[in-house]
C-alpha cells in the first residue's frame, strides 16, 4: 500500500507541474498586454520562402495573397521552393512574380529545401526572411509589423498562426490547440520575458543569422526542423519575439487519420528532444541560459489534450476507490479535483477569442475520438523515428485573393 501511495504521489507531483507550468503562463498572457508593432521609416528588404512538396492545388493562392501584402514592392521578393510539382503548376507561377526553384529529392524535407534555397539566393541582398508554408495565407500588415519588430532590435519573431479552416471537429480541435500554445508558449512566455517558441511556420528571422543556423546544423532528414533551429537561436543567445495580432492562416487538419500522423511525428520529436536535452546533454541544458532551459523543461511537459484526459481519469479513479470500493487514495480525491479544475482552467484561457462557443461544443463532444487518435499517435511514437511525414492540405479558397500579376517588377 505504501509504495501505491508513493507512485501516486509521484504522479500527481508531475501532474501538478505541467498543470501549473501551463496556468503560470496563460494567466500572463492576460495580465500584460503584448507589445503592438505597426510600421516604421525604415524598410528593410524581406524574402519570403515557400517550401513546397507536391502543394499545386494551394500554392498559386498563397503566392496571389503574399504579393498582396502591403509593403513596399520593391522591399520584398517571393520565392518557391518546388518540390515534385506538375508542369502546369509551374508555367502557371512563372506568370506571377515570383522566383521558382525547382528542386527533387529521393527524401524530401523541408529543411532540404530551405538549405537548396539558401545556397541559390545572393549573400547580404536580402535583411530579413520569412518562412511559410505552402498553404499559409498572410493577413494585412504582416510584414509592416515584422519589420517594425526588426527595427526595434529582435533577429527572430513568430507570428500568429492561426486556423485558416474550421470545416470539421478535427479542424476545430486543431484549430483550439493552435490558440492554446499561442496563449502560453508565446504569448504568456513573452509577457513573463521568457523566449516565444517557433511552431514551423510564420517565423522571421535575420537572414544572415538564419542561413548561419541552417548551414551549421545537419537537419536535412530531421522533419522537426524548427525545434532544432529554436535550439540553436537560444543556445546562441537571441531570443524570440512574437506579434501577436501578425496573422498567419494556416490550414487545420481535417480528419483524425491524418492528426494521428501528425501528431505521431509530433510526439516522436519531442522524445527525441527528451533524449537530447535531458540524458545526453543534462549540463548544458541547465546552464546555456534560461531561454534555453526553459524550452528545454517544455519537453518534459505531458502534451496538454492528453494532460487534461490523464487528470480527469485519475480524479474518476480516485472517487470510485474512495465511494465504491471504500479504499482511500493518497493524494485524496479533492486535491485531484483541484488538479482537473486547475488544468480546465488554464487551458479554458489559453482558447481566447478567435473560437467561438459552438465550435468550443462542438470540439468537446468530439474529443473523445479524437483522443483516441493522440493515444495512438503516443503508442506508435518513438525517439528514434525520422520518418518525413507529409500532411496533405484539401482546403483551399480559391478566387479571393486576386492575382497581382503585372503590378511587381522583377528583382531576380
Amino acid at each position: 500500500m505504501i509504495v501505491f501511495e508513493v507512485i501516486s504521489i509521484i504522479i500527481f507531483s508531475y501532474l501538478a507541474v505541467c498543470t501549473l507550468y501551463n496556468l503560470i503562463f496563460a494567466l500572463a498572457s492576460i495580465v500584460r498586454v503584448p507589445k503592438r508593432y505597426t510600421s516604421s521609416e525604415e524598410k528593410h528588404r524581406f524574402v519570403i520562402l515557400i517550401p513546397a512538396y507536391k502543394e499545386d492545388h494551394v500554392i498559386l493562392n498563397t503566392v496571389k495573397n503574399v504579393l498582396q501584402q502591403d509593403y513596399p514592392v520593391h522591399a520584398f521578393d517571393v520565392v518557391v521552393i518546388a518540390d515534385q510539382f506538375r508542369q502546369e503548376t509551374l508555367r502557371e507561377l512563372s506568370l506571377l512574380q515570383v522566383k521558382v526553384i525547382e528542386v527533387a529529392f529521393e527524401k524530401s524535407t523541408k529543411a532540404k529545401s530551405i538549405k537548396c534555397a539558401l545556397q541559390e539566393l545572393p549573400d547580404h541582398y536580402y535583411q530579413c526572411i520569412l518562412v511559410l508554408d505552402a498553404d499559409n495565407l498572410l493577413g494585412k500588415g504582416c510584414l509592416e509589423k515584422a519589420n517594425h519588430a526588426y527595427g526595434s532590435g529582435f533577429r527572430v519573431i513568430q507570428l500568429h498562426r492561426t486556423a485558416k479552416n474550421k470545416n470539421t471537429n478535427t479542424a476545430i480541435l486543431d484549430a483550439i490547440s493552435e490558440e492554446i500554445g499561442n496563449t502560453i508558449a508565446r504569448k504568456g512566455h513573452r509577457a513573463m520575458g521568457l523566449s516565444a517558441s517557433l511552431i514551423g511556420s510564420g517565423m522571421v528571422f535575420d537572414y544572415s543569422l538564419f542561413k548561419d543556423v541552417m548551414m551549421s546544423l545537419d537537419i536535412e532528414d530531421n522533419p522537426a526542423e524548427d525545434r532544432e533551429i529554436n535550439a540553436e537561436i537560444l543556445k546562441r543567445g537571441f531570443i524570440c519575439e512574437y506579434i501577436d495580432d501578425g496573422w498567419v492562416y494556416d490550414e487545420k487538419v481535417q480528419s483524425n487519420t491524418v492528426l494521428e500522423r501528425q501528431r505521431e511525428r509530433w510526439i516522436s520529436a519531442q522524445m527525441n528532444y527528451v533524449k537530447r536535452f535531458w540524458i545526453k546533454n543534462p549540463l548544458q541544458t541547465i546552464t546555456t541560459n534560461t531561454h534555453y532551459t526553459d524550452y528545454a523543461i517544455q519537453t518534459l511537459l505531458l502534451p496538454r489534450s492528453i494532460l487534461i484526459v490523464v487528470n480527469l481519469i485519475i480524479f474518476l479513479i480516485s472517487l470510485l476507490l474512495l465511494h465504491i470500493v471504500r479504499i482511500p487514495w493518497r493524494p485524496g480525491t479533492i486535491y485531484w479535483l483541484f488538479l482537473f479544475f486547475i488544468c480546465v482552467l488554464s487551458l479554458g484561457i489559453g482558447v481566447g477569442k478567435n473560437i467561438t462557443r459552438r465550435e468550443l461544443k462542438r470540439a468537446i463532444f468530439s474529443f473523445p475520438v479524437t483522443f483516441w487518435s493522440f493515444l495512438k499517435a503516443l503508442l506508435k511514437s518513438s525517439a528514434g523515428q525520422r520518418e518525413f511525414i507529409h500532411t496533405p492540405k484539401e482546403f483551399t479558397e480559391e478566387g479571393k485573393h486576386p492575382s497581382l500579376t503585372g503590378k511587381r517588377e522583377k528583382y531576380f
